[in-house]
Order: C-alpha cells, then sequence, then structure tokens
C-alpha cells in the first residue's frame, strides 16, 4: 500500500537552475512547498533572490546563487556553495534555457546556434555529470528532472536551435538514466507547451528591430491574450497550462513516489500533442504588427 508522504521533499535539498522566473520559479516555490530546502540558480541575481524569498516564506531554506550554468566555473561554485550552506544535494532540476529572438533557421549565425545548444542543453549536461559524478563518489542516490518542451518533440518553425537543442536533452535524459540507473539516479524529463509564465511571456517585447531575421513581438500584452486565445479550442483540455502545472510533475518525479521510473520524458500540454493539433506552426505572426 502506497504511503502518502512518499510525495513529499522532505528536508531534501534541491537545486532548480533558470529557477528566477516562470517555470523555474514555479519548481523552486512548489518544492520548498512539499519539504525541500531549495539553491536557485540564475544568471538574473536579483530574480534569484525574489524566488528564494519565496522559498522562504514556505518556512524551508532558499539560497540565491548567479550563476552561468552553461559555464562549468560557475557551476562547480554554485554547487559547491549549495552543499556548504543546504547540505549534499539531493534533486536537480535542469531548468535554465535561453527563449529570446524566435527566427527563421536561415538567419541564425553559427554561433547562434552554438549558444543555444550550449545554454539549453550544454548547461543540463554541466550540471548533470557534475552532481552524478559526486552522488557516485559519495554512493549515494540522487534525482533529475530535466525540463524539455514539446518542440523538442514536433516540429517548431523558427524555433530550430532551441528545438533542436531541447531534443538533445530528451535523449541525453534516456541515455543517463541507462549509464547511472546502477548507481541509484533517476532522470526524467517534462515537456510543456503552451504556458505562459514571465519566463515565456513575450508580449510587449520589441527585439533586435535592426535586423529583419528576428521576429517582432509589438502588440500589447492584451493583444497578444486576445490572439493566443484562440489556439485554447484546440488543446482537449481547453485551456493553457500554468507553471504549476509543471511543477507538480516535477515534483512527483523528484520524490520516491516515482521510485521506478528513469529515462521518460512526460509531456505536459492538456492534450495538445496526442491530438497532432492543426492550429500549425505556433503563432508567432499572430504577435506582429502588420501596420509597422
Amino acid at each position: 500500500m502506497l504511503d502518502p508522504s512518499t510525495i513529499l521533499l522532505t528536508d531534501k535539498t534541491a537545486v532548480v537552475t533558470g529557477g528566477g522566473r516562470g517555470l523555474g520559479e514555479a519548481i523552486a516555490v512548489n518544492m520548498a512547498a512539499f519539504g525541500a530546502d531549495v539553491a536557485v540558480l540564475d544568471i538574473d541575481e536579483p530574480a534569484a533572490r525574489k524566488t528564494a524569498g519565496r522559498v522562504r516564506e514556505t518556512g524551508r531554506r532558499g539560497l540565491a546563487l548567479r550563476a552561468d550554468v552553461s559555464v562549468r566555473a560557475d557551476v562547480d561554485a554554485a554547487l559547491e556553495r549549495t552543499r556548504a550552506e543546504l547540505g549534499e544535494i539531493d534533486v536537480l532540476v535542469n531548468n535554465a534555457a535561453d527563449l529570446t529572438d524566435p527566427r527563421p533557421a536561415l538567419t541564425i549565425s553559427d554561433e547562434r546556434f552554438d549558444y543555444f545548444v550550449r545554454s539549453c542543453l550544454g548547461s543540463a549536461w554541466l550540471c548533470s555529470t557534475t552532481v552524478a559524478r559526486r552522488w557516485i563518489d559519495l554512493g549515494r542516490s540522487g534525482v533529475i528532472v530535466n525540463v524539455a518542451t514539446t518542440e523538442g518533440i514536433r516540429g517548431c518553425p523558427n524555433w530550430s536551435a532551441y528545438s533542436a537543442a531541447k531534443a538533445g536533452m530528451i535523449n541525453l535524459t534516456k541515455t543517463l538514466s541507462s549509464e547511472w540507473g546502477p548507481h541509484g539516479i533517476r532522470i526524467n524529463a517534462v515537456a510543456p507547451d503552451y504556458t505562459p509564465s514571465p519566463g515565456t511571456d513575450f508580449a510587449g517585447r520589441r527585439m533586435n528591430t535592426d535586423d529583419p531575421g528576428s521576429l517582432l513581438f509589438r502588440r500589447s500584452a492584451a493583444d497578444s491574450r486576445e490572439s493566443l486565445a484562440g489556439i485554447a479550442p484546440f488543446i482537449p483540455l481547453r485551456r493553457y497550462g500554468t507553471p504549476d502545472d509543471t511543477a507538480a510533475l516535477a515534483i512527483f518525479l523528484a520524490s520516491e513516489m516515482s521510485a521506478w521510473i528513469t529515462g521518460q520524458t512526460i509531456v505536459v500540454d492538456g492534450g495538445a500533442l496526442a491530438c497532432a493539433r492543426v492550429e500549425g506552426p505556433l503563432p508567432l505572426p499572430m504577435f506582429l504588427d502588420q501596420d509597422d
């Protein structure tokens, strides 16, 4: 018979990369609500501090660390400080990613492609291998949750570099779960879709206005929400996701409730991918002000 307490993360130490906003913030705060102490890593230190403050409001310890998790020195320093202040790490959530500047593939420079691979996939590789090496050396088990996306499963026009990096994360999840399973290390991925959050809502931003290859988001937030509202009917559950929807799955995968689950990528999308939704490519053109 299942013990309801196995869903809890009581006294675990979790590290959440890209935890300053959006899905990372929701995962960090909700893991704290389920009992974990949380180190919030983000390249934006004020954002990390805000999330860490919310973690502390739950009664758990929260640590804000400025780190570029695509850089080994930053990763090593952040994880060492986490261990010093919160104790040995039990859970790693690889959430950090760059969602800015979507553009057609033929306008992406080699340097920009390399950047996406490094920030979205390379960061997960660096953090995972660093944490797992210590777990294995100490004879400890541990859990890694990778935040992927349905764009890593299906075609996604205008996001080719990001999608390719996330597809790599999904395969990395499978491969590392096979290598590290004998050491008691579980690795799974969550793949959300259409989950508006401060980290993914581009409404109102004006990006690279001198670059004709860049897709410009020029409408107000209200206009953007109205445009997106037309997509909800194509989602079987008839609504967009919330950051808490993704956080709930991350908590399940980090907990002992999922003790025999590893190497999986679980989609969180209200059924959109399963029904082969028919609204077409991501609605980026809807955000363009055609009158400009």
